[in-house]
């Protein structure tokens, strides 16, 4: 009577399969996950953003609450609460690729090719000079997503602008578009991303 186990010959060829099988989906389930990661970071974005101009249409600048709170602004951080006690937003802003994130209202120096967290100026066209270049002084309402990783920022970047405004090099800033930041500080090193959303 001939035993039902199975040889070791048998065993090493269904192992061997198993890892062949192993090695071609984990890089897939990775990048599904990250591209999930940065779907909803945009998505996050796009919400906020459609709170931004509802508010602005209601009260025709960023900063008043309910339109009572029309106070000067220079900067305010975390506008995405203020938007959210006017039942503008279902939650705060996050975004699932960095390791913070905020919505805030800056006022720029109206340079351009710089990155736009040091107070720039958001160079939308791409072109300079361009109607939607943001002039000196102009309030900015813009996301910042700290800590990111060089490649997310990259991504995050062609989902918004496409990869005409961008960069796909990881050694290299991205200075144009609606999606920008400086060049990591060493290979590896996490970025501040900033995402334009409106000016006024």
């Amino acid at each position: 009577m001939r035993s039902q186990a199975f040889s070791m010959i048998e065993m090493i060829g269904v192992l061997a399969v198993i890892a062949i099988l192993a090695a071609l989906l984990i890089p897939k389930v990775f990048d599904t996950i990250t591209s999930a990661k940065i779907n909803n970071t945009a998505q996050n974005i796009s919400t906020v953003k459609t709170a931004v101009v509802n508010h602005y249409s209601k009260y025709g600048q960023f900063a008043m609450l309910f339109g009572t709170n029309g106070q000067a602004l220079a900067s305010l951080t975390n506008y995405d609460l203020l938007l959210l006690q006017e039942g503008l937003l279902d939650k705060p802003f996050e975004a699932k690729i960095g390791t913070n994130a905020v919505v805030q209202v800056v006022a720029t120096t109206g340079t351009t090719n710089i990155p736009a967290g040091t107070g720039a100026a958001y160079w939308l066209s791409g072109q300079g000079g361009g109607q939607n270049e943001c002039d000196a002084g102009t309030l900015v309402v813009e996301a910042v997503v700290y800590g990111a990783s060089i490649m997310d920022a990259i991504e995050l970047n062609k989902r918004i602008d496409g990869d005409a405004l961008g960069t796909s090099d990881p050694s290299l800033p991205d200075l144009k578009g609606r999606v920008q930041f400086a060049a990591p500080a060493s290979v590896g090193a996490p970025v501040n991303v900033y995402i334009y959303m409106a000016n006024k």
